[in-house]
């Protein structure tokens, strides 16, 4: 069992999420930051997409309740394993009753705690993610609260603490622009609104949540059309309301919507868009699909090297 002394203000146990389903408009839910949940769960010695809890906004505190090797990714944080300090992206072996002390996140947004086993959820749908807006998956459909405690799965007795190695990508520590796909509305955004998605710096708003990040921009040259018919949407979805100013659709949005989709973030940028915070800079850049699938070869690499090393 891990015991959540003092649950952070956000926080809900997330895997890769669920598939199969977006017919029945379940959205695949799972980590907001994907490869950093990846990242740490392969530290750990568990597969790729074990159930981890995902941590956002502030600190809190856990203890573990059996010997477990630990790691953190992501969002980087100043925490302490039992009074001595914690490096993130490296595994550590935390013992029954050591408490991991999360005093804040420095920099990013969403922190992901992976432990050996992984957390033992029951699945909902083929997945242990947490949807909130259905209330089902993770631990009784909710956030995280001060006193639960959550099952563990059998460990991995043969992972080693001195184990580790830097993620292959570090989400969120990067001023680079966050590249784009021509979505499926491209045509709408001709001339001058094409190149002021492209030219703009927006700022992350205020209004984000796992189901959808917006962004601040200046008024969008172009008068857009009002109601239209609703059509599928993913996550990564960037959608343009008639207000003009961008939500970027995240793993709880919507399976459908009615508002221009005019692009999509790539999948390997889209954890990168999730860990800025709000009032951060984001710029995007447009590329083609052959890029998009070599820069997913790339990162399969990295994370094979990783496995490989662990």
């Amino acid at each position: 069992m891990i015991t959540v002394l003092k649950a952070p203000p956000f926080a809900t146990v997330q895997d890769l999420g669920r598939t199969g389903h977006l017919h029945a408009a379940v959205p695949r839910a799972g980590a907001l930051d994907p490869l950093a949940l990846i990242v740490a769960n392969l530290l750990v010695g568990n597969s790729r997409g074990t159930a981890a809890i995902e941590w956002g906004l502030a600190g809190g505190e856990v203890r573990f309740e059996r010997d477990s090797i630990i790691a953190l990714s992501g969002a980087t944080a100043r925490a302490t394993l039992g009074g001595r300090p914690l490096v993130g992206h490296r595994a550590e072996r935390a013992r029954a009753g050591e408490c991991l002390s999360i005093e804040r996140i420095e920099t990013g947004a969403w922190l992901y705690l992976a432990v050996d086993g992984g957390i033992a959820v029951p699945p909902v749908l083929g997945s242990r993610a947490t949807y909130l807006p259905a209330r089902f998956g993770g631990l009784e459909g909710r956030l995280l609260r001060t006193g639960d405690r959550l099952p563990l799965g059998p460990g991995a007795a043969t992972v080693s603490p001195q184990n580790g190695a830097p993620p292959p990508l570090r989400a969120g520590e990067t001023d680079e622009p966050i590249a784009l796909l021509p979505g499926p509305d491209r045509e709408i955004l001709a001339g001058p609104a094409w190149d002021w998605l492209l030219g703009t710096e927006f700022r992350v708003s205020r209004a984000v949540s796992r189901m959808g990040y917006r962004l601040e921009a200046p008024p969008l040259p172009l008068v857009l059309p009002g109601d239209r018919p609703s059509a599928p949407a993913c996550p990564g979805t960037v959608q343009l309301p008639p207000g003009g100013e961008p939500i970027v659709l995240m793993p709880d949005g919507p399976t459908v919507g009615g508002y221009l989709r005019i692009a999509v973030v790539a999948t390997t940028d889209l954890g990168r868009l999730a860990q800025r915070t709000p009032g951060e800079r984001v710029r995007f850049r447009i590329i083609e699909l052959s890029e998009a699938r070599a820069r997913l070869r790339r990162q399969e690499e990295l994370l094979n090297r990783l496995a490989q090393s662990a």
